[in-house]
Protein backbone atom coordinates (compact mmCIF):
# COMPACT_ATOMS: atom_id res chain seq x y z
CA UNK A 1 0.00 0.00 0.00
CA UNK A 2 1.32 3.29 -1.14
CA UNK A 3 1.33 6.58 1.37
CA UNK A 4 -0.93 9.30 0.52
CA UNK A 5 1.09 12.65 -0.54
CA UNK A 6 0.76 14.77 2.31
CA UNK A 7 -1.65 17.87 1.75
CA UNK A 8 0.40 21.50 2.22
CA UNK A 9 -2.81 23.24 2.44
CA UNK A 10 -2.87 21.57 5.92
CA UNK A 11 -0.08 23.81 7.47
CA UNK A 12 1.17 26.15 4.57
CA UNK A 13 -2.53 27.21 3.80
CA UNK A 14 -3.65 27.53 7.32
CA UNK A 15 -5.43 31.22 7.73
CA UNK A 16 -5.14 30.93 11.91
CA UNK A 17 -3.17 30.04 14.18
CA UNK A 18 -3.79 26.55 15.71
CA UNK A 19 -6.17 26.59 19.24
CA UNK A 20 -3.60 26.99 22.12
CA UNK A 21 -0.38 28.58 20.54
CA UNK A 22 0.13 32.61 22.14
CA UNK A 23 2.54 35.30 20.72
CA UNK A 24 5.60 35.12 22.42
CA UNK A 25 6.97 38.53 23.57
CA UNK A 26 10.91 37.60 24.21
CA UNK A 27 11.42 41.25 26.06
CA UNK A 28 9.30 39.87 28.32
CA UNK A 29 11.18 36.48 30.07
CA UNK A 30 9.15 33.97 31.93
CA UNK A 31 10.75 32.09 34.54
CA UNK A 32 8.28 32.82 37.88
CA UNK A 33 4.58 31.09 36.45
CA UNK A 34 1.65 32.88 37.90
CA UNK A 35 1.47 31.00 40.95
CA UNK A 36 5.02 32.71 42.24
CA UNK A 37 4.15 36.11 41.06
CA UNK A 38 0.80 35.78 42.53
CA UNK A 39 2.43 35.33 46.00
CA UNK A 40 5.40 37.83 45.54
CA UNK A 41 2.23 40.44 44.64
CA UNK A 42 0.73 39.40 47.67
CA UNK A 43 3.60 39.86 49.76
CA UNK A 44 4.03 43.17 48.71
CA UNK A 45 1.09 44.46 48.64
CA UNK A 46 0.94 43.26 52.08
CA UNK A 47 4.04 45.66 52.77
CA UNK A 48 2.81 48.91 51.58
CA UNK A 49 1.56 50.04 54.91
CA UNK A 50 5.06 49.04 56.88
CA UNK A 51 6.70 50.86 54.08
CA UNK A 52 4.75 54.15 54.48
CA UNK A 53 5.53 54.18 58.22
CA UNK A 54 8.95 53.72 57.25
CA UNK A 55 9.36 56.43 54.90
CA UNK A 56 7.66 58.77 57.19
CA UNK A 57 10.05 57.50 60.27
CA UNK A 58 13.54 57.17 57.95
CA UNK A 59 13.17 60.21 55.79
CA UNK A 60 10.69 62.36 57.10
CA UNK A 61 8.07 61.71 53.61
CA UNK A 62 4.75 60.69 54.22
CA UNK A 63 3.92 59.12 50.51
CA UNK A 64 1.02 56.87 50.12
CA UNK A 65 2.41 53.70 48.31
CA UNK A 66 0.54 51.31 46.18
CA UNK A 67 1.53 48.28 44.12
CA UNK A 68 1.04 48.97 40.75
CA UNK A 69 2.09 45.93 39.00
CA UNK A 70 4.68 42.78 38.97
CA UNK A 71 6.35 41.67 35.75
CA UNK A 72 9.39 40.13 34.41
CA UNK A 73 11.57 41.75 32.10
CA UNK A 74 14.49 42.02 30.00
CA UNK A 75 17.31 44.34 31.54
CA UNK A 76 17.91 45.64 27.60
CA UNK A 77 14.44 47.34 28.08
CA UNK A 78 14.25 49.06 31.10
CA UNK A 79 15.98 52.27 29.62
CA UNK A 80 14.77 52.36 26.10
CA UNK A 81 13.53 55.66 24.97
CA UNK A 82 15.24 57.23 28.21
CA UNK A 83 16.43 60.44 28.07
CA UNK A 84 18.64 62.82 30.55
CA UNK A 85 18.44 63.80 33.07
CA UNK A 86 18.13 60.72 35.12
CA UNK A 87 16.64 60.17 38.48
CA UNK A 88 18.03 56.26 38.75
CA UNK A 89 19.12 54.69 41.98
CA UNK A 90 21.90 52.18 41.10
CA UNK A 91 22.66 49.06 43.61
CA UNK A 92 23.89 45.27 43.47
CA UNK A 93 22.61 42.67 44.51
CA UNK A 94 25.04 39.09 44.47
CA UNK A 95 27.57 41.12 41.99
CA UNK A 96 24.66 41.93 39.65
CA UNK A 97 23.01 45.42 38.78
CA UNK A 98 19.57 46.49 39.90
CA UNK A 99 17.99 49.12 39.47
CA UNK A 100 14.70 52.09 40.79
CA UNK A 101 13.85 54.57 38.12
CA UNK A 102 11.65 57.66 38.87
CA UNK A 103 10.34 60.46 36.61
CA UNK A 104 12.97 63.30 37.25
CA UNK A 105 9.95 65.65 37.58
CA UNK A 106 8.34 64.19 40.43
CA UNK A 107 11.60 63.04 42.51
CA UNK A 108 12.39 67.15 41.77
CA UNK A 109 8.69 68.20 43.32
CA UNK A 110 9.10 65.80 45.78
CA UNK A 111 12.78 67.02 47.07
CA UNK A 112 11.87 70.81 46.53
CA UNK A 113 8.88 70.18 49.00
CA UNK A 114 10.78 68.24 51.63
CA UNK A 115 13.57 71.28 51.88
CA UNK A 116 10.83 74.02 51.67
CA UNK A 117 10.60 75.66 48.37
CA UNK A 118 8.04 77.37 47.15
CA UNK A 119 6.13 77.97 43.80
CA UNK A 120 8.23 74.94 42.72
CA UNK A 121 7.55 74.18 38.73
CA UNK A 122 8.76 70.63 39.30
CA UNK A 123 9.87 70.73 35.91
CA UNK A 124 12.40 68.01 35.25
CA UNK A 125 16.17 69.15 35.85
CA UNK A 126 19.83 67.50 37.28
CA UNK A 127 19.27 67.74 41.40
CA UNK A 128 21.97 69.38 43.20
CA UNK A 129 24.17 67.27 45.41
CA UNK A 130 21.72 68.06 48.74
CA UNK A 131 18.43 66.92 46.63
CA UNK A 132 20.36 64.12 45.44
CA UNK A 133 21.99 62.98 49.41
CA UNK A 134 18.20 63.39 50.43
CA UNK A 135 16.46 61.35 47.17
CA UNK A 136 19.29 58.66 47.57
CA UNK A 137 18.20 58.49 51.08
CA UNK A 138 14.57 58.48 50.60
CA UNK A 139 15.09 55.67 47.56
CA UNK A 140 17.54 53.55 49.36
CA UNK A 141 14.89 53.17 51.81
CA UNK A 142 12.17 51.67 49.17
CA UNK A 143 14.53 49.31 47.74
CA UNK A 144 16.05 47.89 50.67
CA UNK A 145 12.35 47.00 52.24
CA UNK A 146 10.87 45.87 49.28
CA UNK A 147 14.35 43.78 48.53
CA UNK A 148 14.14 42.29 51.80
CA UNK A 149 10.60 41.31 50.98
CA UNK A 150 11.52 39.35 48.25
CA UNK A 151 15.07 37.86 49.35
CA UNK A 152 17.15 39.75 47.72
CA UNK A 153 20.14 41.30 49.58
CA UNK A 154 21.22 44.91 47.87
CA UNK A 155 24.35 47.07 48.54
CA UNK A 156 26.51 49.87 46.52
CA UNK A 157 23.50 52.17 46.20
CA UNK A 158 23.88 55.08 44.31
CA UNK A 159 22.21 57.88 42.54
CA UNK A 160 22.32 58.76 38.97
CA UNK A 161 21.58 60.98 36.55
CA UNK A 162 23.22 60.16 33.11
CA UNK A 163 23.05 56.83 30.92
CA UNK A 164 27.06 56.56 31.32
CA UNK A 165 26.27 56.23 35.12
CA UNK A 166 23.80 52.85 34.96
CA UNK A 167 26.02 50.22 34.43
CA UNK A 168 25.11 47.04 32.41
CA UNK A 169 23.38 43.31 33.11
CA UNK A 170 26.85 42.42 31.60
CA UNK A 171 28.82 43.04 34.18
CA UNK A 172 30.08 40.08 35.83
CA UNK A 173 30.64 41.90 39.24
CA UNK A 174 32.76 40.96 41.89
CA UNK A 175 31.39 37.59 42.49
CA UNK A 176 32.71 36.91 38.94
CA UNK A 177 28.65 35.54 38.48
CA UNK A 178 27.34 34.63 34.77
CA UNK A 179 25.97 37.96 34.49
CA UNK A 180 22.15 37.79 32.54
CA UNK A 181 19.42 40.03 31.63
CA UNK A 182 16.22 38.92 33.90
CA UNK A 183 14.72 41.05 36.19
CA UNK A 184 11.76 41.43 38.29
CA UNK A 185 10.05 44.87 37.66
CA UNK A 186 8.25 45.87 40.57
CA UNK A 187 5.97 49.05 39.89
CA UNK A 188 4.83 51.20 42.92
CA UNK A 189 2.50 53.95 42.30
CA UNK A 190 3.23 57.06 44.72
CA UNK A 191 1.58 60.00 45.83
CA UNK A 192 2.53 63.08 48.13
CA UNK A 193 -0.04 65.37 48.18
CA UNK A 194 -1.73 65.86 44.77
CA UNK A 195 1.30 65.18 43.31
CA UNK A 196 1.25 61.41 42.12
CA UNK A 197 3.90 59.81 40.22
CA UNK A 198 5.57 55.97 39.76
CA UNK A 199 8.44 53.86 40.70
CA UNK A 200 9.57 51.18 39.03
CA UNK A 201 12.58 48.39 41.17
CA UNK A 202 14.05 46.17 38.92
CA UNK A 203 15.54 43.23 40.89
CA UNK A 204 18.11 41.01 39.93
CA UNK A 205 18.27 37.39 41.27
CA UNK A 206 14.60 36.63 41.69
CA UNK A 207 14.55 33.27 41.03
CA UNK A 208 11.28 30.73 40.61
CA UNK A 209 11.42 29.22 44.25
CA UNK A 210 9.94 31.02 47.34
CA UNK A 211 11.81 33.25 48.97
CA UNK A 212 10.17 34.13 52.24
CA UNK A 213 10.09 31.59 54.87
CA UNK A 214 6.62 30.23 56.42
CA UNK A 215 6.08 31.52 59.67
CA UNK A 216 6.11 28.85 62.24
CA UNK A 217 2.53 30.06 64.16
CA UNK A 218 3.56 29.01 67.92
CA UNK A 219 1.03 26.41 69.69
CA UNK A 220 0.60 28.52 72.93
CA UNK A 221 -0.13 32.55 72.83
CA UNK A 222 2.14 34.24 76.06
CA UNK A 223 -0.24 34.75 78.58
CA UNK A 224 -0.68 38.28 77.95
CA UNK A 225 -2.13 38.07 74.57
CA UNK A 226 -4.79 35.41 74.92
CA UNK A 227 -7.69 37.67 75.10
CA UNK A 228 -6.66 40.15 72.38
CA UNK A 229 -8.96 40.59 70.03
CA UNK A 230 -8.40 41.23 66.23
CA UNK A 231 -10.89 42.04 63.33
CA UNK A 232 -11.22 39.32 60.57
CA UNK A 233 -13.14 40.53 57.53
CA UNK A 234 -14.08 38.50 54.36
CA UNK A 235 -14.30 40.67 51.67
CA UNK A 236 -17.12 39.53 49.05
CA UNK A 237 -17.92 40.49 45.26
CA UNK A 238 -20.07 44.03 45.05
CA UNK A 239 -22.55 45.23 42.44
CA UNK A 240 -23.08 48.18 40.32
CA UNK A 241 -25.84 50.77 40.98
CA UNK A 242 -26.75 53.56 39.01
CA UNK A 243 -26.20 56.91 40.40
CA UNK A 244 -29.95 57.32 40.26
CA UNK A 245 -30.13 53.75 41.83
CA UNK A 246 -28.10 54.96 44.55
CA UNK A 247 -29.70 57.83 45.24
CA UNK A 248 -33.25 56.31 45.70
CA UNK A 249 -32.01 54.13 48.48
CA UNK A 250 -33.95 54.24 51.60
CA UNK A 251 -34.19 52.47 55.17
CA UNK A 252 -35.25 48.63 54.47
CA UNK A 253 -34.26 48.37 50.83
CA UNK A 254 -32.77 45.38 49.99
CA UNK A 255 -29.62 45.15 47.63
CA UNK A 256 -28.47 42.27 46.52
CA UNK A 257 -24.94 41.04 45.80
CA UNK A 258 -23.20 39.04 43.14
CA UNK A 259 -21.70 36.50 45.59
CA UNK A 260 -22.81 33.24 45.40
CA UNK A 261 -21.92 30.11 47.54
CA UNK A 262 -18.49 28.44 46.01
CA UNK A 263 -17.41 31.45 45.34
CA UNK A 264 -13.34 32.44 46.11
CA UNK A 265 -12.82 35.29 49.08
CA UNK A 266 -10.17 36.58 50.91
CA UNK A 267 -9.43 37.12 54.63
CA UNK A 268 -7.94 40.19 56.15
CA UNK A 269 -6.69 41.04 59.82
CA UNK A 270 -5.24 44.88 60.17
CA UNK A 271 -5.29 44.99 56.29
CA UNK A 272 -3.19 42.20 55.47
CA UNK A 273 -4.48 39.06 53.34
CA UNK A 274 -3.74 35.74 55.26
CA UNK A 275 -6.09 33.28 53.74
CA UNK A 276 -7.70 32.38 50.65
CA UNK A 277 -11.37 30.65 51.41
CA UNK A 278 -14.36 29.85 49.71
CA UNK A 279 -18.41 31.03 51.19
CA UNK A 280 -20.28 28.33 52.49
CA UNK A 281 -22.90 28.24 55.00
CA UNK A 282 -22.70 26.01 58.65
CA UNK A 283 -25.61 25.25 60.82
CA UNK A 284 -27.90 27.70 58.37
CA UNK A 285 -25.43 30.84 58.92
CA UNK A 286 -22.98 32.48 56.23
CA UNK A 287 -19.35 31.03 56.53
CA UNK A 288 -16.24 30.92 54.92
CA UNK A 289 -14.18 27.76 54.23
CA UNK A 290 -10.07 28.58 54.85
CA UNK A 291 -8.32 26.84 51.53
CA UNK A 292 -5.01 28.40 51.61
CA UNK A 293 -2.95 30.17 54.68
CA UNK A 294 -0.50 32.92 53.41
CA UNK A 295 1.06 33.32 56.53
CA UNK A 296 4.83 34.79 55.89
CA UNK A 297 7.44 35.52 58.43
CA UNK A 298 8.11 39.19 56.71
CA UNK A 299 3.99 39.62 57.63
CA UNK A 300 5.07 39.67 61.40
CA UNK A 301 7.20 42.57 60.92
Amino acid sequence: MSESAPNPTAVVGRRKPAQGVSRRDFQQPKRLGPARLAELALALKNLMPSLEKRLVENAGLKLTCKLGGLSEVDADSIFAGIGEPLCVLRWRSQGAPGWLVWESAAAVGVVESLLGAKGATSAARRLSPTETRVVAHLLTEVARTLGGVLGVPLADFALVQTTSELGSWRETGKDGAEPEAHRLAVKLEVAHGESKSTLVLCFPGCGGKSQGATLALPGTLPEHLEHVEVELRATLEGCELSLQQLLALETGDVIPLEARLGDPTSLSVEGLTLAQARLGSHRGRLAVRIEHLNVHADHAA
